[in-house]
């Protein structure tokens, strides 16, 4: 029986490349996510053992002082990380809609590619059968010939 041969497979190759390559840029742009989250709960973590340990005994004014000070610093660090934040959060989006879209390109050409192998084994069975069929028949009719 002849090996199945699909005749887009190159175009197969270059959907599942291009998906690969998607797929890579959703997972930096999740890891670019992941990484300002983190970011911004260490500084809401920061923020509030300041807000603690600003009246702690033994604490002077000026310590206060700095306390206020770095609790603004900490407050504009986290406005800045959250639209940061929110910015990659769109970016991300954008590169699942786009890794899904290749995706689904991908899986259309692997379903027909599926499809037609599928069809090709079929039909060579129904071949092959028809032939082994044929051969049975002649030794019986030459038997009896």
């Amino acid at each position: 029986m002849k090996r199945f041969r699909f005749k887009l497979d190159k175009l197969l190759k270059l959907r599942g490349f291009r998906e690969r390559r998607a797929e890579l840029v959703f997972a930096e742009k999740a890891g670019a996510c992941a990484l300002l989250e983190t970011k911004l709960a260490d500084n809401m973590e920061r923020r509030a053992r300041t807000t603690r340990e600003r009246f702690a005994p033994g604490r002077e004014i000026a310590d206060f002082r700095a306390s206020e000070m770095y609790i603004l610093r900490l407050d504009r660090e986290r406005d800045r990380l959250a639209r940061d934040l929110a910015a990659a959060e769109l970016e991300r989006e954008a590169a699942r809609a786009a890794y899904l879209g290749f995706r689904r390109e991908r899986e259309a050409v692997d379903k027909l590619r599926e499809r037609r192998e599928s069809e090709y084994y079929r039909l060579a069975l129904r071949e092959e059968t028809k032939v082994l069929d044929d051969m049975a028949r002649r030794p019986l009719a030459e038997a009896k010939g």
